[in-house]
């Protein structure tokens, strides 16, 4: 690989994690790029009875990403988990949490995070921040960003980016206090996915 290759290399990759996104623009113009929800898993875990952790995902998601070359502090991000897909790989376990004490999938289909800023830590980690929506509340959320790799999927597929994304919610925050012997009150989040270039 050449010098100039290497070089190109190296700024495609630290501008990518500041957008999160899977190619650097070359254009002034936003970009604007999606989630690829079937390669996108939206985990979490919580703590129960207090000797073991229940593991879950939301099986649908999905989300955008627009930003601006020449600005990048106006970059925007919106991602969006349909709470009623939850699945902790038991039925009645996953009902039970759809109840109103808790998800209240009824009244609130969708948790959601709109992002308000974007910062590069180093080439391959930085911080969203933003709002984090759910169960009709709205709360301020840093989101922590790992760039894991930048490919190319085939010779008619753009290439896409593998990133991993890590939060902390804290259930109270959003007025969820129900069965506090049972559930732990931080929830990890973790988001491992990619984005490709939105149609």
């Amino acid at each position: 690989m050449t010098i100039a290759k290497i070089t190109q290399s190296t700024k495609t990759l630290s501008c990518a994690l500041l957008l999160l996104s899977p190619l650097v623009a070359t254009a002034a113009t936003p970009q604007k790029w999606q989630i690829n929800p079937q390669k996108t898993n939206v985990n979490f875990e919580v703590s129960y009875l207090k000797k073991s952790m229940i593991k879950g995902t939301f099986n649908k998601v999905d989300g955008t990403i627009n930003y601006d070359e020449n600005k990048p502090q106006n970059t925007t991000v919106r991602f969006t988990v349909y709470t009623d897909s939850v699945d902790t790989d038991l039925k009645p376990r996953d009902y039970f949490i759809r109840r109103k004490e808790l998800l209240n999938t009824k009244q609130y289909p969708t948790i959601k995070f709109t992002s308000s800023g974007a910062k590069l830590k180093n080439p391959r980690e930085g911080h969203v921040t933003g709002k984090f929506n759910a169960l009709g509340q709205s709360k301020p959320m840093t989101v922590k960003v790992t760039l894991n790799a930048v490919y190319t999927q085939s010779k008619t597929e753009p290439s896409a980016l593998k990133f991993k994304a890590t939060a902390l919610v804290n259930r109270h925050d959003f007025s969820v206090t129900a069965f506090p012997g049972i559930f732990g009150t931080t929830i990890p989040i973790v988001i491992t996915g990619e984005l490709m270039p939105a149609k």
